[in-house]
């Protein structure tokens, strides 16, 4: 009865908050760089995630970026991976959200935020690739009615360029009518210098919640980090006037999940009931927070005969149960 009635109350919000729903999302991502989302597996797995409770969900294409600047991508701005998974979205009234990613891989780059340059041509060429691609895709967010696009992620040294990605939202905005948002790491989303010309302060969500020399943190524990950094980003919220979501949200089955939720690292002991436990209190809590537009899990891989398992993977028992009993529809 108590879960039935929190559920009313949060039906009860989202009218009152106007006609945005709290997105409850989930990444769909893929093994290889993205033909999966074009298969029959994809659609299945949308219909698993919806009965879940889900009522949105996330893919991020691919680009490559290279050590000069240089950025390449498809020609094809409008591929079967988008175009098919964005009318999958019409059909099973699911929200969609497109969230590009550079792939880094091969480069000196050891993640997205150290993409830097050292010559001025560099940035320019780096830009220039990136804007093309950028708006190539809005543009097919605007012909296939995709709700939410998220311009970039964890970009920590190429935010510093201001301008270029003020010309970058300004071109978006030409061809797209939807909501616009970028993916700040946990630990610097006050660092970006352009919220107010977005829709949503985006945020990786990784936030620690204990110190490796807390194991196996209780709820208690859990709830009262989560408690801090939600009083923080309602602070945040109300100076930049702008509603938060989270892009990206999860723990991996590891021990230390609570202290250090970004890592690959798995195992150690009671992995599986602190991952579940950390998921179950980040869903219970953000569900309360009012500035909170909604939350994309990561991560979920479409069930292919050559699948393997991955990290954050959250087709796993643990994790599925919470997110259905989280968001209304129990395992």
């Amino acid at each position: 009865m108590g879960r039935l009635l929190f559920c009313i109350w949060l039906v009860f919000a989202s009218s009152l908050l106007g006609a945005e729903p709290f997105l409850r999302g989930v990444t769909v991502s893929c093994q290889t760089y993205g033909p999966e989302w074009a298969t029959p597996e994809m659609a299945t797995t949308l219909d698993t995630l919806a009965g879940l409770g889900a009522n949105a969900f996330a893919i991020h294409p691919y680009a490559q970026v290279r050590e000069d600047g240089e950025i390449r991508f498809p020609a094809n701005f409008a591929p079967a991976e988008i175009i098919k998974p964005a009318r999958w979205a019409r059909e099973k009234n699911l929200r969609m959200m497109l969230a590009p990613h550079l792939a880094y891989w091969g480069t000196k780059f050891s993640w997205r935020g150290e993409i830097d340059f050292a010559e001025p041509e560099q940035w320019a060429r780096f830009f220039s690739g990136y804007t093309e691609w950028i708006t190539g895709l809005a543009a097919t967010c605007e012909q296939e009615k995709i709700p939410v696009l998220c311009i970039g992620l964890e970009y920590h040294m190429a935010v510093r360029h201001e301008p270029a990605w003020r010309a970058l939202i300004e071109k978006v905005r030409a061809v797209y009518h939807g909501k616009i948002t970028y993916g700040a790491n946990w630990d610097d989303f006050a660092e970006v210098p352009f919220w107010d010309a977005l829709d949503y302060v985006g945020i990786l969500a990784y936030f620690p919640l204990c110190t490796v020399q807390q194991p196996d943190p209780d709820e208690a524990l859990l709830r009262a980090g989560w408690k801090k950094w939600l009083a923080r980003l309602a602070d945040f919220s109300r100076r930049t006037g702008k509603p938060v979501l989270f892009t990206e949200l999860g723990y991996n089955e590891s021990s230390e999940a609570a202290a250090h939720p970004w890592d690959y690292k798995t195992g150690g002991r009671n992995a599986e009931e602190i991952q579940a436990r950390c998921l179950r209190v980040a869903l219970e809590e953000t569900a309360r927070a009012d500035f909170l537009r909604g939350v994309f899990l990561w991560k979920w891989f479409i069930d292919l005969p050559q699948g393997q398992p991955e990290n954050f993977d959250l087709r796993k028992p643990g994790p599925r149960a919470v997110i259905g009993a989280a968001w209304g529809n129990p395992t």
